[in-house]
């Protein structure tokens, strides 16, 4: 089972990439070329949440019930804490993702509050790269961005 949700949540990060780059183009040219909202941006914006929504829940049952590292952790948080890659497991990739999610979140929400375009726009754009730099920040911090699935 965790072999499965491992490689489902491996691989599902390469599409929140992608889905991540699509609304950060579409929101700054949208917003610094004030330009409609159309169907494009969002697609893009519902493409984005629905993987991210997909990873928090493979993410949350692997936390919780089949990765040998937060079970470690859980075992023994005093230990975890003083091990980096057991740290960054029970700890910090779990924090930093929920945030980013919740940014990605509260960016589409807020942003079809906006009757004007532009504002629409620059909601989804600021919101969406903050949550952007905190995934790549957090996930580049400990080499795991681009690397091999395990």
């Amino acid at each position: 089972m965790h072999t499965i949700l491992n490689a489902i949540h491996s691989y599902n990060r390469y599409l929140i990439l992608a889905a991540l780059a699509a609304v950060l183009f579409l929101s700054w040219k949208g917003w610094m070329g004030k330009s409609a909202y159309g169907k494009a941006d969002n697609a893009a914006g519902a493409a984005l949440l629905g993987f991210c929504h997909l990873q928090l829940l493979v993410g949350l049952i692997q936390y919780a019930f089949t990765s040998a590292y937060t079970q470690n952790a859980f075992a023994d948080f005093g230990a975890a804490m003083k091990d980096n890659w057991m740290r960054y497991f029970a700890v910090e990739h779990i924090t930093a993702m929920l945030i980013a999610i919740v940014l990605v979140q509260l960016g589409r929400t807020f942003s079809k509050r906006k009757s004007d375009d532009t504002a629409k726009h620059k909601t989804v754009a600021i919101y969406t790269t903050i949550a952007t730099l905190l995934i790549v920040g957090t996930l580049a911090m400990k080499g795991i961005l681009f690397g091999s699935p395990s």
